[in-house]
């Protein structure tokens, strides 16, 4: 087999062929790695990796491995190797080692862009590594199922063409066998001809069992399978050759039918047995702190999935939401998993909401106090607005956030929870749900309040929200509101720069606290502030320094967004500190709302401020944003989350949360690299050379053993 193996190897580096294939497949895996991870930033290969085997592979490795056996029947050579004193064994496992050592070339050059972006930033390793993995896996499967196609023809390019064609049905295969309704059909497919789901396993951050074996064993059969082949051409038509025929056919029947039940069992396993988690961040697994939560539940709690619960489409079903919905149920008896088909039962979130679930959201409930949790699949994925190509990309999930945070929130009693109470009828706006999410997060229960028919505010009112008025509000009203400073609470306002007339009342609230409100919209004139190619009244304002400002990025698009800010200014007071939390530069201005020729002087202008009023006992905090439009998603996404996290600060800074509560952060899916233009060019330069040097050291090679 040895001496097979090294006349296989050396013909193929000597053929030209060899060298072409390895600099054609560096060449296209550059390409996709300059694409993903050089002008994408992204610290993974797996894209890179997933669009080369799938497309890539499709027909580098068929033309590779068209003359394996082929060509050598087509010029009767074969019959100098089936006559040799080697085994037929050592012959087909020879060769097919000759060729996972050219695929292996380029794969050893692949193992290095890891490390080689490790430079440039965080690079989950392992994440990688098993990617590369399962591409290795993937390219050597394709390889024993070419060979064992060369084996039908002495016409290379025949069975070229038949190996692309084997390929191309056996990645569309899912497309098909999915719409499927039956279980058994899936089962069957997926554990025969389903190639591109396996590899797909082995690149979102699972080290999948059932890939491996799949891999291994589709490998082994194809061996086997061209081992039969081989064995049936090499002894001549006699009556003993009828047995090694029928012996071959009961072999291959017997060998395939090990293959498919052996990947139906695999499928079987429990998924964490099965399937390894390899992110750094730990995706598709319960942190410690959930697995407390959940050990400490004693409530019978459901957690509907609105899903299907034999669907195995990923589009329309979330597996990832679905695989830790089963740690939750797997981890207590007292959690239960049940599957909720919108389809068949579109009423049954009408109990929880009257807000349209999508499909994959989860509702919590606790079966013995009645409490409930709806959250939304929106909820649970961050994602994020590529404005180039204006499409929406996942950066992160929150899944286990939100539900232990569900589990925790259904546990609760009512008087466990902290109250919060939004001041209503003034054509104030609701709380985007985003951001009213992060109050619910922190334990919190928001009740809108009209002061018109209350008495004053609610003694348990542990925040006030002002968000928007653009009524005034009455005397009386505002009394109350002072009343309710008076006793050391706190309140949170946002501003609206549009008012249906002056809001006289509602300035006493803000005169509490040395505040003074323009009626206009604040102009900013420093290009450095502004987003390219927006309004100037779309901008960046300078950060104030503060624990609500901290942990919030100043890199590119910064600091945080805020649209159509009214003017805002502060004096003075006694017994009041005020901290500056967002300003504009010193050439803004404000445009005021009842002239376009009337604005103001140049100068500083806040549009978040933080005032602290002492007194007898204790003191009152008002933090107060002058933009209406900041805290919504669309804000939000322009800067990368900021806007939430001064949201979430503020709240912080506000209300002192029940610290017993654990929150778990988002999980990113990546962390953005570092790689300038410079870096950029001399990668795209280093894989160039590579890709060129490959090529004419093979052609050269080629062409002086030509010539003798």
């Amino acid at each position: 087999m040895l001496a097979i193996f090294r006349r296989e190897f050396k013909s193929y580096l000597h053929s030209f062929i060899g060298p072409l294939f390895i600099s054609a497949v560096v060449g296209l895996f550059a390409l996709f790695f300059v694409l993903f991870n050089v002008m994408g930033l992204s610290n993974n290969i797996n894209g890179a990796l997933y669009n080369l085997g799938f497309w890539g592979l499709m027909f580098m490795v068929p033309v590779l491995c068209m003359r394996a056996f082929s060509e050598e029947r087509r010029n009767k050579t074969d019959q100098l190797i089936l006559t040799a004193p080697v085994s037929v064994g050592g012959i087909v496992f020879g060769k097919f080692l000759a060729i996972v050592a050219i695929f292996a070339i380029p794969t050893a050059v692949f193992a290095v862009m890891p490390l080689l972006l490790k430079v440039f930033g965080d690079v989950p390793l392992l994440w990688n590594y098993t990617s590369l993995l399962g591409f290795f896996l993937y390219g050597v499967m394709l390889i024993a199922v070419c060979i064992f196609i060369s084996n039908l023809s002495d016409n290379p390019i025949i069975c070229a063409v038949i190996s692309i064609i084997t390929i191309l049905i056996c990645n569309l295969s899912p497309n098909f066998y999915k719409s499927s309704q039956s279980e058994f059909v899936k089962n069957v497919f997926s554990s025969t001809i389903d190639i591109s789901t396996r590899l797909s396993n082995m690149m979102t951050g699972t080290c999948d069992l059932t890939s491996v074996i799949y891999f291994v064993s589709v490998t082994a059969l194809f061996l086997l399978l061209s081992v039969q082949l081989v064995q049936k051409r090499r002894y001549s038509v006699s009556k003993k050759n009828l047995s090694i025929s029928a012996y071959s056919s009961v072999t291959v029947i017997v060998m395939i039918a090990v293959m498919i039940v052996a990947n139906m069992a695999a499928l079987q396993i429990p998924e964490n047995i099965r399937q390894a988690d390899v992110t750094s961040q730990n995706l598709y697994t319960l942190s410690k702190d959930s697995e407390s939560v959940i050990n400490g539940i004693n409530d019978d709690i459901t957690l509907y999935f609105f899903a299907k619960e034999e669907d195995s489409d990923s589009k329309t079903k979330d597996e990832m939401i679905e695989k830790l919905l089963k740690q939750y149920a797997d981890e207590s008896d007292h959690v239960t998993l049940k599957y909720i088909d919108p389809v068949i039962n579109p009423q049954f979130a009408k109990k929880y909401t009257d807000d349209n679930l999508s499909y994959s959201s989860v509702i919590v409930v606790n079966e013995t106090n009645g409490r409930s949790k709806v959250i939304n699949y929106n909820d649970m994925i961050e994602t994020q607005v590529d404005y180039t190509t204006y499409s929406q990309k996942v950066t992160g999930y929150d899944i286990e956030g939100e539900i232990t945070y569900a589990l925790q929130y259904v546990s609760l009693s009512e008087e466990n929870l902290m109250k919060a109470y939004t001041l209503t009828g003034h054509n104030e706006q609701a709380i985007a749900s985003k951001f009213s999410d992060v109050i619910s997060k922190n334990n919190m229960s928001v009740t809108d309040l009209s002061l018109l028919s209350s008495e004053k505010v609610p003694d348990d009112c542990e925040l006030l929200i002002i968000n928007q008025p653009t009524v005034d509000l009455s005397e009386d009203e505002a009394n109350k509101v002072i009343d309710y400073l008076n006793t050391g609470k706190n309140v949170l306002i946002v501003t609206y720069y549009q008012t249906q007339g002056e809001l006289t009342n509602f300035q006493k609230v803000l005169d509490y606290y040395g505040v003074k409100l323009e009626n206009g919209a604040i102009i900013e004139q420093d290009s450095e502030r502004l987003i390219a190619g927006s309004e100037p009244y779309y901008f960046l304002p300078v950060l104030g320094s503060d624990d609500i400002t901290s942990g919030i990025s100043t890199e590119g698009y910064g600091s945080v967004f805020t649209p159509l800010c009214q003017g805002m200014t502060y004096e003075a007071v006694d017994s009041v500190t005020v901290t500056e939390l967002l300003k504009t530069s010193d050439t803004a201005y404000v445009q005021y709302l009842d002239s376009a020729d009337n604005k103001s002087d140049q100068g500083v202008w806040y549009v978040g401020l933080k005032a602290v009023k002492e007194l007898d006992s204790g003191s009152s905090t008002a933090v107060i944003y002058t933009s209406g439009d900041m805290f919504t998603e669309g804000a939000d996404q322009m800067v990368n989350g900021n806007n939430l996290r001064l949201f979430s600060n503020t709240l912080n800074n506000l209300v002192t949360f029940n610290t017993e509560l654990v929150s778990i952060p988002v999980k990113a899916i990546e962390t953005p690299l570092s790689i300038t233009g410079k870096n950029a060019v001399a990668i795209l330069l280093g894989l160039s050379f590579i890709v060129i040097a490959i090529f004419v050291s093979g052609l050269t090679v080629w062409i002086l053993r030509r010539r003798k």
